[in-house]
């Protein structure tokens, strides 16, 4: 008779025993998750008081009319859809190298969306101050009749560039975890200033041919802004 109770105790006994060791594991699984952490947070601390980082640079280098497309609706407004390839001139003043992953940027006006930005990933040497980077900016319809009207009131052609970049930091040819960063850009073009090659004009006629900007890249300015996210 004394069988059942014994029986009983033994149940509770295991059941009381994987409750425990439920728990042990979950805490050992959070100090775990919390040293991993800690160790991240001080390996970010070492890169940003010891390293100094500082954001990379980019410059305009050459830009081209790859091609265009204008379609007239009412008789008066003029649409526009393009594409234009950048040379960026890239420098890194870091003592650390940094790859960049593939990315795609969006183009606002008056924030509306007007067209975006495709970035090749790329890779900044330590300490480097004239690495090239390819982009291709897509204009799929533009009004240019609304343009060319604001244009003729204020000189400046407004527009912002966001999105979001994932980076990789190199330290001693070892990939830090990817991180992501915000890109926020205010943009200003100078439409007195932004004037054509003759052979824009020649597109008219070569459908596939390619029409180089001018040089005078003071045309452009920006004002951009880095956040970090986690």
């Amino acid at each position: 008779m004394d069988v059942l109770p014994n029986n009983s105790s033994c149940l509770s006994c295991l059941q009381l025993y994987h409750a425990c060791s439920f728990k042990r594991c979950c805490f050992f699984f959070l100090v775990v998750l919390l040293a991993m952490a800690m160790a991240v947070g001080i390996a970010i601390l070492i890169i940003l008081f010891v390293l100094k980082p500082q954001l990379p640079g980019f410059s305009l280098q050459t830009m081209s009319l790859e091609s265009y497309k204008l379609e007239v609706f009412s008789a008066s407004t003029l649409f526009i859809s393009s594409v234009i390839s950048l040379t960026l001139k890239a420098q890194n003043p870091n003592k650390v190298g940094l790859s960049f992953s593939p990315s795609r940027l969006d183009i606002l006006h008056q924030g509306l969306p007007l067209g975006e930005m495709h970035v090749h990933g790329f890779y900044l040497p330590a300490q480097s101050y004239n690495v090239l980077v390819k982009t291709q900016v897509l204009f799929p319809c533009v009004n240019a009749s609304q343009i060319i009207s604001e244009v003729s009131r204020e000189r400046l052609i407004q527009m912002r560039l966001i999105g979001d970049i994932g980076a990789h930091v190199q330290v001693f040819h070892i990939t830090l975890p990817k991180i992501k960063v915000f890109l926020d850009c205010n943009i200003n073009v100078d439409y007195e200033e932004l004037t054509f090659n003759d052979e824009l004009f020649a597109m008219a006629v070569a459908e596939h041919a390619k029409a180089p900007f001018p040089a005078n890249f003071q045309t452009f300015s920006k004002n951009c802004s880095v956040t970090f996210l986690i």
